[in-house]
C-alpha cells in the first residue's frame, strides 16, 4: 500500500491484478494500456483501452474515444481515476523517457507491468511529476481477502 500527499492509498484485488496481466499478455508484443478507477484508494474498475500509438511496440497512447468513454463512466459512477496502467513487454517495469514526457496526470499513479520474464511478470507503481520519478508501493489483496475489504473493492 502506498501513501501520497493527502493520505491516498492504492489497493488492488487479485482479480483486478489478474485482469491487468491478462490485458498485457493479450496485447503483447504491443504495449497495453488502461485506467484504474475506484474510490478512497481502492481500485474497483480496470478500464482497458486501445493503444493507438504510432509504434505500439515501444509506446502507448490511449484511443481518445476510449479515454473519453472511460472518463465519462468514472464520473457517472461517482468514482475517481486512481491511475493509469501500461505494459512493457520486453523492458523493465520502470518509466521510459517517453513515459515520463507523456505523464499528463500528476494526480495519477502510473502502474507498469513488465513481461520481460513471461512466467514471472513484475508490476511497479510510480508518481511522475515535473519530470521526476518516485516509486510508490501498492497492495494486492490476497485471494479470499474479499470479506475484509472495503465494499467498494469487492
Amino acid at each position: 500500500m502506498w501513501d501520497v500527499p493527502g493520505g491516498m492509498k492504492l489497493i488492488l484485488s487479485q482479480k483486478h491484478f489478474r485482469q491487468i496481466l491478462a490485458h498485457a499478455r493479450a496485447e503483447a508484443p504491443n504495449e497495453a494500456c488502461g485506467l484504474l478507477a475506484g474510490r478512497d484508494g481502492y481500485v474497483t474498475h480496470i478500464l482497458p483501452a486501445t493503444n493507438v500509438a504510432d509504434n505500439p511496440l515501444v509506446g502507448y497512447l490511449m484511443d481518445p474515444q476510449d479515454q473519453l468513454d472511460h472518463f465519462q463512466a468514472i464520473e457517472e459512477q461517482g468514482l475517481e481515476m486512481l491511475g493509469i496502467y501500461h505494459s512493457h513487454p520486453v523492458s523493465p517495469a520502470y518509466p521510459s523517457p517517453t513515459d515520463l514526457s507523456m505523464a499528463y496526470y500528476p494526480e495519477a499513479v502510473y502502474a507498469i507491468v513488465s513481461l520481460m520474464q513471461s512466467d514471472s511478470p513484475v508490476m511497479r507503481a510510480f508518481r511522475l511529476i515535473d519530470n521526476r520519478i518516485s516509486e510508490v508501493a501498492f497492495s494486492v489483496m490476497p485471494s479470499g481477502a474479499s470479506a475484509s475489504c472495503s465494499p467498494l473493492a469487492c
